[in-house]
């Protein structure tokens, strides 16, 4: 098996670009957003030069919440939809970015430049508190969750499949293989917050277990784009969520974030050096960029692995 290798109100934004190497980092990190709302979930564009982003804001007119992207290296937001959108995710040739819509009620689909979203999983299929779509690396499909399912649509033909199911499990994918051949995800116990990172073949026919459950709680993960290193959550006591990685098909793991705050949903940048991911170390859910070391990563998991020898 081949596993992964793979709102419009003026908004006020400081016009800086934070910069911190703070001791409970492996790599200097970079806040890339300042508004007070919350805002997290980033996607890379297919060029690395925008991220797309989840925007939600609670005024005393209302929910305000959307979709925002902003340059890479920092500057103003702009709006690219005006309605509850999370998890968004680039396909990548760029046309088009894949979001969990309508509270968590379906999945639809906007051109990188805005215009009106449309639904694209049909609605037979009943997602619930979010599908957690994920494009494919040809773009030709989306993986998503419905309930203990983990399906793949067909993007061309609205055709869907389930390639995991297990009672009493929750599969919820995190990144695609580079040859689009399989999916990793993480299959949580449907009562408990007790999880692990499991790998799975398009056709369903072969599964791994790429790290297995303990006493944390695994979330969002993504690989390297060279399919070496696998970027993913764990969480801990008290809620407290680092960045982790470790090697595509699991072992020892090394520790990217230490910060007392909640770190999430790691996205690696197209060439590979840089993570954006979702932070509190502020007081509020913001975007942040890690610049990574490469070589002194590979070294890390390198001396990891030789100290379990």
């Amino acid at each position: 098996m081949s596993v992964c290798s793979r709102i419009p109100p003026v908004l006020v934004v400081l016009s800086c670009w934070a910069a911190s190497s703070a001791a409970q980092d492996r790599f200097p990190v970079q806040r890339l957003t300042f508004d007070p709302a919350q805002e997290g979930f980033p996607s890379w564009s297919p060029d690395g030069a925008t991220i797309v982003y989840s925007y939600l804001d609670r005024r005393d007119s209302g929910l305000v919440a959307g979709l925002h992207t902003v340059a890479s290296v920092g500057g103003e937001p702009r709006w690219l939809t005006d309605e509850i959108g999370e998890h968004p995710h680039w396909s990548r040739e760029g046309h088009y970015i894949v979001f969990d819509a309508d509270m968590g009620n379906s999945i639809k689909l906007t051109s990188a430049r805005g215009g009106q979203p449309v639904r694209i999983v049909p609605a037979s299929i009943p997602v619930f508190s979010g599908g957690n779509p994920i494009w494919s690396p040809d773009g030709t499909r989306i993986a998503f969750k419905e309930g203990p399912n983990l399906w793949v649509l067909d993007v061309g033909t609205a055709e869907a499949r389930v390639i995991f199911t297990r009672e009493g499990m929750k599969a919820i994918p995190g990144c695609w293989s580079n040859d689009g051949d399989a999916v990793y995800f993480t299959l949580r116990e449907a009562d408990s917050p007790a999880s692990s990172i499991w790998a799975t073949t398009v056709e369903g026919d072969d599964s791994l277990e790429v790290l297995p459950a303990g006493e944390w709680v695994y979330r969002y993960m993504d690989l390297s784009p060279d399919g070496s290193m696998l970027a993913f959550v764990q969480c801990g006591e008290r809620s407290t969520c680092d960045l982790w990685v470790t090697r595509a098909l699991g072992g020892p793991q090394v520790q990217l974030t230490m910060h007392p705050a909640y770190d999430d949903t790691p996205r690696w940048s197209p060439d590979g050096t840089r993570i954006a991911f979702t932070s509190t170390r502020t007081g509020n859910f913001d975007v942040w960029v890690m610049n990574v070391d490469l070589a002194a990563l590979h070294a890390a998991l390198d001396s990891a692995a030789a100290a379990q020898r």
